[in-house]
């Protein structure tokens, strides 16, 4: 059976020969806590940190104090008013407050998109997006690659996030963050183009 991080890989394209991170998963695990998901660590692994058509961001873990810094973080880490976010997010019968949402990546609508960190087992943990233009949280019991495989192919019931534009989409397009900045020295602005 091919893995989610495969149908995620053969729907891809990339922008740019740049692509992939190397990540200490020792240390980032360490860092945060907690083991990461192996379709996360396997995106990282194939395509990086970077976005899928300048509309949703894919962060990686890293160990900084410092804010501006963007990476995978607690959403308690970075709030400052929870409330903004709503207080907590269910899933089954539970409740869970923003130290369990692991902000993986963003969309450029202000979306966010998080694990719930269930318990020591990342397979377990599901996919939470606050989506900005109902003011909730929704989640999908699906991972990361899974995620966004049925976002590109347009496969939930409802779009899972503010801007629809990506849903089963042609074609997407990944630029990595190197290859985007590269780009950008240059004057070229592949997101503007279209």
């Amino acid at each position: 059976m091919r893995s989610h991080a495969d149908a995620l890989s053969s729907l891809l394209v990339p922008y740019g020969d740049d692509l992939g991170d190397e990540v200490d998963w020792a240390e980032a695990e360490a860092a945060y806590g907690v083991e990461f998901p192996s379709d996360y660590k396997e995106f990282v692994r194939r395509f990086g940190q970077g976005t899928v058509e300048g509309k949703i961001c894919v962060m990686l873990p890293v160990a900084t104090a410092e804010p501006a810094t963007r990476r995978v973080a607690y959403l308690s880490d970075l709030v400052r008013a929870p409330s903004t976010y709503g207080r907590e997010v269910r899933f089954g019968s539970h409740a869970y407050g923003s130290d369990h949402m692991l902000v993986w990546g963003e969309t450029d609508s202000a979306d966010v998109l998080a694990w719930v960190v269930l318990g020591p087992d990342p397979a377990t943990w599901p996919v939470a997006v606050w989506v900005r233009g109902d003011a909730a949280w929704v989640v999908h019991p699906c991972g990361t690659a899974e995620f966004l495989g049925k976002l590109l192919r347009g496969e939930f019931p409802e779009c899972p996030i503010s801007d629809t534009s990506l849903v089963g989409i042609p074609s997407p397009r990944f630029l990595h963050d190197r290859e985007e900045e590269r780009l950008a020295e240059h004057g070229v602005h592949p997101w503007d183009e279209d």
